[in-house]
């Protein structure tokens, strides 16, 4: 009987020590997600330290240099690409650029929006003024992170008049057209193009319609490409989604080639060119 007595106490003990071991390990990463949320959640939207200048006699030019470009990508966000867009449409044109201008130095407090255990998107407490968006323009933000990780957000622009990208965004949920003004609320984003060396307009409108046309309703994982494989759509997130639809026209805008694609490899792929950036630091970007 003592023999049996011990047998069960020995197990009981056993069982005990395997149980705190679970326990304490599972306490244990819980604390460093959330020390890792934590110091990811305090992202601010970034401003200049700098003086605001009036940029009105600049817009007037019939002709802007190399300097002028510069000084506006410095006081707007917007590069040469961006103020051209602008330029283009006239009076209304600079009008949007003088209103870039005041948001890009405005202070804006940021908003956090905790959708899931260790999961946060940060809004700014008012939206920002977009350039004028075109279809085939991809947005990229940072503000969404899991614990330490700032996994940010990517969408692909669908109309750019009716201010519409292609997205997949959440779990349970399938890949869609939304509107664009989300991203604007949003503590950072950056508008890129896909550049005229790596595909024309054409073929850039294409991949955009084949999107609208085969890869909507797609279900959301947000690991696609590590339980999912990258070069198959039968579930998706952000970027991937946009990564698959530009790679069916070998176009592969993964920056590092890994299995998983995200939103920072994009911000970095070689075949992508800068329209606007706000709330990053603009000589850093992400």
């Amino acid at each position: 009987m003592t023999k049996r007595n011990g047998k069960k106490l020995t197990k009981k003990i056993i069982f005990a020590i395997v149980a705190a071991s679970i326990i304490g390990v599972i306490l244990i990463t819980a604390l460093g997600l959330q020390i890792g949320f934590s110091v990811a959640d305090k992202i601010e939207c970034w401003r200049p330290d700098y003086d605001k200048q009036d940029i009105t006699d600049i817009l007037e030019k019939s002709e802007l240099t190399d300097d002028d470009y510069e000084l506006l990508y410095s006081q707007t966000g917007l590069t040469k690409i961006g103020i051209d867009r602008a330029l283009e449409r006239g009076a209304s044109g600079k009008r949007r650029i003088m209103e870039i201008q005041e948001d890009f130095f405005e202070e804006r407090a940021t908003q956090k929006s905790q959708f899931a255990p260790f999961v946060c998107t940060d809004y700014a407490d008012k939206p920002a003024m977009p350039i004028y968006l075109e279809k085939g323009d991809i947005i990229i933000t940072s503000s969404t992170h899991i614990s330490g990780v700032r996994i940010g957000h990517a969408g692909l622009v669908a109309d750019g008049d009716m201010n519409t990208v292609l997205e997949a965004n959440a779990y349970g949920t399938f890949s869609k057209q939304s509107s664009a003004s989300e991203f604007f609320r949003r503590i950072n984003f950056m508008v890129f193009r896909v550049s005229d060396q790596t595909a024309d307009r054409d073929t850039v409108e294409k991949i955009v319609d084949y999107t609208e046309e085969n890869l909507l309703g797609i279900p959301y994982e947000g690991l696609a490409g590590i339980f999912t494989d990258k070069n198959k759509i039968d579930k998706t997130q952000c970027a991937h989604l946009i990564w698959y639809a530009f790679n069916q026209f070998g176009i592969d805008l993964d920056s590092n080639g890994g299995i998983l694609v995200t939103p920072y490899d994009m911000s970095h792929s070689p075949h992508l060119e800068l329209v606007q950036v706000f709330g990053f630091d603009p000589e850093t970007l992400w």
